[in-house]
């Protein structure tokens, strides 16, 4: 069985578009663009969030979340050049977010704003993994926001950090994160309420 992740109307090139999803019923596999994956249930990525926490405490389970996450989003780009997928510019971005992102069931994604001179980003997703719930106080995208933070760092070829500055997880109509340079992520987590 296959799953095509066609080319759409008029898109041209190698962007690794015209590859396919292939389960290898035989060999037991899943593989797109090279790589092989795995299909797991969501409640299984909030059980890990649960045990972490339980485990933890909420604020090291948060960070081991985040830096996870980060280390999965610098893998996600390393695999979307092998499958020809282009780096130059925002619309090159938004085509690996709509393709991978959606590929892996993270979410729908849309780059706001991606600036490599700034190493600044502004990501918005709905339907994010951890979202139990539409009535909590703090985000709870953390895994997610890692996951971006860690992909734009690739991008641009250094280390970042972010901020989710918009959660359905509290409420908001969706997820926002803003991803940037250490000290400039800082100063915006200083000045919010």
């Amino acid at each position: 069985m296959s799953v095509s992740l066609s080319k759409k109307k008029g898109e041209k090139g190698n962007s690794g578009a015209g590859r396919e999803l292939v389960m290898n019923e035989q060999q037991g596999t899943l593989s797109a663009y090279g790589a092989r994956f795995l299909l797991i249930p969501v409640e299984l990525i909030h059980s890990i969030e649960d045990r972490l926490t339980e485990s933890f405490g909420p604020v090291t389970a948060t960070s081991f979340q985040y830096e996870i996450g980060r280390e999965g989003g610098a893998q996600y780009i390393h695999l979307a050049q092998k499958a020809g997928f282009s780096l130059k510019s925002p619309n090159d971005i938004q085509k690996i977010a709509s393709r991978l992102g959606t590929l892996d069931g993270w979410g729908k994604l849309q780059i706001v704003d991606f600036d490599p001179t700034k190493k600044f980003a502004r990501i918005r997703w709905k339907n994010g993994v951890s979202v139990r719930n539409r009535k909590g106080k703090t985000p709870v995208c953390h895994f997610g926001r890692g996951i971006l933070t860690g992909a734009v760092g690739e991008i641009f070829g250094t280390r970042l950090e972010s901020i989710e500055v918009s959660c359905q997880g509290k409420g908001d109509s969706f997820c926002e994160a803003i991803i940037g340079e250490p000290r400039e992520i800082s100063r915006l987590a200083d000045t919010r309420p």
